[in-house]
């Protein structure tokens, strides 16, 4: 997929990592077509050490408006309006407000503080968090075997959906031993993938939604609704990943497990899409104390 990433203020090791993988157009201007899990790498090594420097990437996905963007360092914000993502310009003075590391005007630091209760209230909305087992990680080749939402009113778990897909594919070897999930188990419990998705469409509802890593889960979704001809939900969705990045320093891996490990939780029986949601509600209630 095509990879667009700018820099500045820019320490030559990252421009050295960049000039293995993309091309330099222009000074601070890096394009190149890469794998998903190359660019999540290479975008963790520049966040890591970038120090002060800026940083946005810009790259395609399979979803409605085709690109993804992410910023490091950044006072322009990505935001998610009615599934559509756009870019939050800062506010006047806001520049003057905010250095490189953070607020530091007493303006800054409420601003700073309004948006931290802000976040906390969104914690307490209602939504729904989507998880999903697959048989690879090829989008294209492999399918979607687990699918599990919970739903999460005031801070609480209200309802839960769960089920295997009969998906008529045999997991790789690797995925049977990380989930546990042998293809005896999706032949005799699991139920047609367009089955699967109505059901989860019902059970979303209009409700807005989160994931860990949006652009794989969703991805995935909606290749398989494509592929079924399922209406898919289009809601106003977060990505637990994307904040993760965003707000926590100091980790080498953003998986929902190495976070996990990171804010204390308990991470038992993790790579089941239902324990996966309720792994990602704590990931995102840690998330929003910081």
């Amino acid at each position: 997929m095509m990879v667009v990433i700018t820099l500045s203020d820019c320490p030559p090791k990252v421009r050295g990592d960049l000039s293995k993988w993309l091309c330099e157009i222009n000074t601070g201007v890096y394009v190149g077509n890469l794998s998903a899990r190359v660019r999540q790498e290479l975008w963790m090594r520049v966040c890591d050490n970038l120090k002060n420097g800026r940083a946005t990437m810009v790259y395609s996905t399979q979803g409605e408006q085709q690109l993804n963007f992410e910023v490091h360092n950044s006072l322009w914000e990505p935001v998610d309006l009615d599934g559509i993502k756009l870019m939050r310009r800062p506010l006047p003075g806001k520049a003057m407000d905010e250095g490189e590391g953070g607020h530091t005007s007493r303006a800054g630091k409420m601003l700073e503080a309004r948006r931290a209760q802000s976040a906390k209230r969104r914690g307490q909305s209602e939504y729904v968090i989507i998880d999903i087992e697959t048989s690879g990680l090829s989008i294209d080749k492999d399918r979607i075997i687990e699918i599990a939402a919970i739903r999460v009113k005031d801070g609480e778990i209200s309802e839960e959906f769960q089920t295997l897909v009969d998906a008529g594919i045999v997991p790789e070897r690797k995925i049977t031993e990380l989930t546990g999930i042998t293809p005896e188990m999706l032949k005799s419990e699991g139920i047609p993938i367009k089955d699967a998705l109505e059901k989860l469409t019902a059970f979303v509802g209009s409700l807005s939604i989160m994931c860990h890593n949006v652009e794989f889960d969703c991805g995935f979704l909606m290749n398989e609704a494509k592929r079924n001809g399922v209406k898919l939900f289009r809601n106003q969705c977060t990505d637990t990943l994307l904040l993760a990045r965003r707000r926590v320093k100091g980790v080498k891996q953003y998986t929902l497990t190495a976070l996990c490990e990171h804010f204390g939780i308990n991470a038992t029986g993790a790579h089941r899409a239902l324990t996966d949601c309720r792994l990602t509600k704590m990931v995102f209630e840690k998330l929003n104390e910081i």
